[in-house]
């Protein structure tokens, strides 16, 4: 997750650079473009997930999509011109799209159910600290040997994770069982210290339904449709304003009079934002449940971005850039989290896909709507102001999801192949208010 965080914001964090470069003579509108073509390829990467999780595992797909964006970043890095640099991008997009559900997934799998959002949100830390580390490359590295450094930093730094992933990532129980392999689900299990009962059985009637096209159809139920159309709209809602922001949040806080060090400075405290404060939201959501904690993420976004507009001392403003990452990539974890309780589990990582699915077109949007933003001339204010209300209307939308179905079906009727029995607990009447 560190290596996706890094290779999703180096584009933001190096932009300043590349516009600046006298070669390539990129303008505001061409640069939004290219920064949408890393969510067009994560659209197609969520949407492959979906169909190659029995294929490969969720183990394989990660490696494989791992190995993909970062021989993508190191594509872009001694990419002659803009063409060969925009096919990059969106091959970095597929590798991301792939990785991030099937992450999800295997931490919602392997997480007791009072720890899976604050577990999820360790997991996704990754994000956060790999956003930093490109801010930090593009404001040290990058002024000394130009652009191309900040991509193939990212991408050889697979050298030293893919080793460690390969040695030390676990496959899903789930698909081990399903699959026959009962041996390998054994020695994970074993090997790991966990409960023997988190092998599910095979072959039940959910499992059965959710081959091929049937998982779609389950998101797609008469019980489930109106969720997953909000789960998307609040997915598309989120990663438009995450997407927006890291494209060009440098660019933006140069237009309020900052110069280029300040500006990747506050690209900086975001990334921190986004790596420490999911964890605390993460908890909260564990006790409180997950709708109420993302609406209130999305809000904290609404606060952040909107104080941004206003020249406040520089601390204030810091916290103002901690709170917008709370609420960005704080957001989506929780979303990912939320969708994960509220479906059974083998349509769980196709669900968390669908919904990526759709909101990356927000993801497409986002730098597209900066550009065209930024290129108005609009005042400072305005610039803000237009990023902030996407994540009000975020906190609408997961104001209106209704109840997991799950939760409303009596407890001895677990084998009811409609019926979710990994629900997120939090949205369990009778265990909201535990102290767990």
């Amino acid at each position: 997750m560190t290596l996706e965080g890094y290779d999703v914001i180096a584009y933001g964090a190096a932009l300043p650079a590349m516009l600046a470069d006298q070669d390539w003579n990129l303008t505001v509108p061409q640069a939004g473009v290219l920064g949408s073509l890393t969510p067009i390829g994560m659209l197609v990467g969520a949407v492959l997930v979906g169909l190659l999780t029995d294929l490969l595992g969720r183990r394989r797909l990660v490696l494989v999509s791992v190995t993909v964006f970062s021989l993508a970043m190191v594509l872009c890095g001694i990419a002659p011109g803009v063409p060969v640099f925009a096919a990059g991008r969106v091959l970095v997009g597929i590798g991301v799209g792939g990785v991030l559900p099937s992450i999800a997934a295997l931490v919602f799998e392997y997480s007791p159910r009072q720890r899976r959002n604050l577990n999820t949100a360790l997991a996704f830390v990754g994000v956060g600290l790999g956003g930093a580390l490109a801010a930090v490359v593009a404001a040290t590295v990058v002024p000394a040997l130009g652009f191309r450094a900040e991509y193939l930093i990212g991408g050889l730094a697979a050298l030293v994770v893919l080793p460690l992933a390969v040695r030390f990532l676990p496959e899903s129980l789930v698909y081990l069982r399903a699959s026959g392999q009962d041996q390998a689900a054994e020695r994970w299990i074993h090997r790991l210290g966990l409960d023997p009962a988190l092998i599910e059985p095979a072959g039940s009637a959910v499992e059965e339904q959710a081959g091929g096209r049937g998982r779609f159809a389950v998101l797609f139920a008469r019980d489930r449709a109106l969720m997953t159309i909000l789960f998307c709209l609040t997915t598309f809602a989120s990663l438009l304003v995450l997407f927006g922001l890291y494209t060009w949040l440098p660019q933006l806080m140069r237009s309020a009079g900052y110069e280029l060090g300040s500006a990747l400075t506050f690209l900086i405290v975001l990334n921190v934002g986004t790596a420490l404060g999911p964890v605390a939201v993460g908890r909260l959501a564990d006790r409180i449940g997950s709708k109420p904690a993302t609406a209130a993420s999305f809000l904290l976004a609404v606060i952040g971005i909107a104080v941004l507009s206003s020249p406040l001392p520089l601390g204030v403003l810091y916290v103002a850039v901690v709170l917008a990452g709370v609420g960005t990539v704080g957001t989506q974890i929780l979303i990912n989290v939320f969708i994960a309780g509220r479906y059974p589990t083998r349509i769980r990582a196709t669900a968390i896909g669908t919904a990526l699915a759709v909101g990356r077109l927000g993801g497409i949007l986002g730098p597209v709507y900066g550009g065209i933003l930024l290129s108005a001339q609009l005042p400072t204010p305005v610039l803000f102001y237009a990023f902030a209300a996407p994540a009000l209307l975020g906190a609408i939308l997961v104001a209106l999801i209704p109840r997991g179905h799950a939760a409303e079906v009596p407890a001895d009727t677990t084998d009811d192949p409609t019926t979710d029995p990994t629900t997120d607990p939090t949205t369990d009447p009778t265990t909201a208010a535990s102290p767990s």
